[in-house]
């Protein structure tokens, strides 16, 4: 990006039409800032415009030198809004062409493509034989194609990123859903596998029913033997009773 070095054509201006004035005039106040800024001493200068501005808040040429203090110093929001109130005062199409390229290069700076553009563009309708300007403005327009194309390939892999993690997020979904499944069904397989033996070990008889019917198996031959031994008993008696007669 070439910067244009605008605030010499203010300088020139007021050299070749300087006269006397008085010291807190506001043509003068700018002329010491001018002689500020070509000896490098910026913070001089740059109290001498604001000096001019406040007695004349519409000298177009104050705000002009102004805004190029700034934009020297990085100060680039301050030098947009002294370019603006220079284009806006000035009655010259060359200072307002001055006014339109710096505000674009101070656009450039803040990487506002677009706006850079449609500064240089204003400052073209004011003076269209500026090579300088024809240039910013082509690198102006080049930038921000960039930057078009890059925030297009920017949304473009953002949309790709929400689509693969939702589908990520939809076969983590359903893998869970398999896996609680597939534990529900181990959960049910033991269940299955008691109840199928119970029917096994008792004939279609729950494990309760086969313990009560063997109890009673047990009973009736506890019984029994108890008959047995009383029967036995009774037979020896009534043996020896006979031997005695």
């Amino acid at each position: 990006m070439r910067m244009k070095n605008s605030y010499y054509i203010s300088l020139l201006f007021l050299v070749t039409t300087f006269s006397s004035y008085s010291q807190d005039d506001p043509n003068n106040l700018v002329f010491n800032g001018n002689k500020q800024s070509i000896n490098k001493n910026y913070t001089e200068a740059e109290v001498e415009y604001r000096k001019a501005i406040s007695k004349d808040k519409a000298k177009s040429k104050a705000a002009h030198n102004l805004g190029n203090i700034l934009f020297e110093n990085e100060n680039y929001d301050e030098a947009i809004q002294e370019y603006f109130k220079t284009q806006k005062n000035s009655e010259l199409d060359i200072e307002r062409h001055s006014a339109f390229h710096n505000l674009g290069n101070s656009y450039m700076k803040k990487k506002d493509y677009a706006q850079a553009v449609e500064a240089y563009k204003n400052a073209l309708r004011s003076y269209s034989e500026d090579d300088e300007t024809r240039y910013n403005y082509a690198l102006a327009k080049k930038f921000l194609e960039g930057d078009k194309r890059q925030n297009s390939q920017n949304n473009n892999e953002s949309e790709d990123e929400k689509k693969d993690k939702s589908e990520d997020q939809k076969e983590n979904k359903d893998q869970n859903q398999n896996s609680d499944q597939d534990s529900d069904t181990e959960k049910e397989k033991p269940k299955e596998k008691n109840e199928n033996q119970e029917k096994d070990q008792g004939g279609g008889l729950s494990k309760q029913q086969m313990e009560n019917l063997l109890e009673a198996v047990n009973n009736i031959e506890k019984d029994l033997n108890q008959k047995l031994k009383s029967g036995k008993k009774k037979v020896q008696t009534t043996k020896k009773a006979e031997k005695d007669w």
